[in-house]
Parts: structure tokens; sequence; C-alpha cells
């Protein structure tokens, strides 16, 4: 048992546990968002059916899940890369989309049969959207980790030939081995005739 405990204690620490501790938290707050607006459009205001509606919560979910995720989970910064974080990522949300549509569609066809008012459906509609995205969320986070997000997506940019780098320091004005603009590069022993440069 205080293996067991020690073990807990130091997976605590670690920075996977601060990473998965932080996507949970985005999670909470996109599922919060999902479910307020599928509430709302359904429910209260009667955008649309429950399919329509459920599309709409997810597209707006979705994109403080993306921004979140990527700079505070898992710190990423600078312009996000079309194909290999935005593409791959509302191809996600989308298919996980297209799965809590058809629950939602399912729940929504057979809430006359579970219970009777509005509300009880709506609920019933809800409950289907949220069960839907709790199966599917740890693959979301193995996927992100993996392939968009985490540690394996930092590619390190290689120096072409003729880049300077902090490697390759560039000698300044007066410093020996630096080439003055406009004059030309003498090898070793080689003289220069001011008769021939003028013709």
């Amino acid at each position: 048992m205080a293996s067991l405990v020690s073990r807990v204690v130091a997976f605590r620490r670690t920075e996977h546990f601060r990473r998965l501790w932080k996507y949970a938290s985005v999670s909470i707050i996109s599922t919060i968002v999902s479910q307020v607006v599928l509430f709302s459009t359904y429910h209260i205001w009667k955008v649309g059916s429950a399919m329509e509606c459920n599309v709409i919560a997810t597209a707006v979910a979705s994109v403080p899940a993306y921004y979140l995720n990527r700079t505070w989970t898992w710190g990423k910064t600078g312009r996000s890369k079309v194909w290999r974080e935005v593409v791959p990522f509302w191809t996600i949300s989308f298919t996980a989309m297209v799965l809590s549509t058809a629950a939602v569609g399912v729940a929504a066809h057979n809430a006359d049969r579970i219970a009777s008012g509005s509300l009880a459906r709506a609920l019933i509609v809800n409950s289907a959207n949220l069960l839907t995205y709790a199966c599917i969320w740890t693959a979301r986070y193995f996927i992100f980790n993996r392939y968009l997000f985490g540690a394996r997506t930092q590619v390190r940019e290689q120096p072409q030939p003729g880049d300077l780098t902090a490697e390759t320091p560039v000698p300044a004005a007066g410093d020996a081995g630096a080439i003055e603009p406009g004059l030309p590069t003498l090898a070793a022993g080689e003289t220069v005739d001011p008769v021939a440069d003028i013709l």
C-alpha cells in the first residue's frame, strides 16, 4: 500500500500529470460551453432540431478547446500549423461531432417514450451529448499528445548552408578577419594593381 501511495505521489509531481490535469480542465470548460449552447439553442431558443443544435454547440466549444489545449495544456507558441495542427484537430472534432450528433438524434427520437415535458427531453439530449464525449475523452488526449501538440511534434528546424546561427558569429568591423564592404578579398601573396583596377 505504501508503495502504491508513493507512486501516486511521484506521478503527481511529473510533467505528464500537470499536462493531464490541464487537459481535464480544458475538457470541463469546453463541456460546459457545449452543454450551455446545446441547452440554449434546443430548449430555450428552439433554433432547430436536436441534431442541428448539437452541431452548433460542438462547433462553438471546439474553438476555445483548440486554443486552450495548444497554448496552455501543451505550451505551444507561435502561429498554428494548418496541416499539422488545425486540420487534424478539426477532423477529430468533426468525427466526435458526428458520433455525438448520432447519439443526440437517437436520444431525441426516444425522449418522448422515456419522459414527458420539454425540459426532461432537453436533459436527455444533453446527457447523450455528455456521455458520448466522455467515452472519447481518453482517445482525444492520446491523439493530441502524440500527434498534434506533444513533444514528438516539436520539429527543430535545421540551419541551411549560409544561414547565420549563434554558432557562427559575424566579425565586427575592425576585428581581424573582418571584411570591409566594397573591398576585394586577396589570396595569400596576392597584390593589388591600381592601374589594372582603373582600366
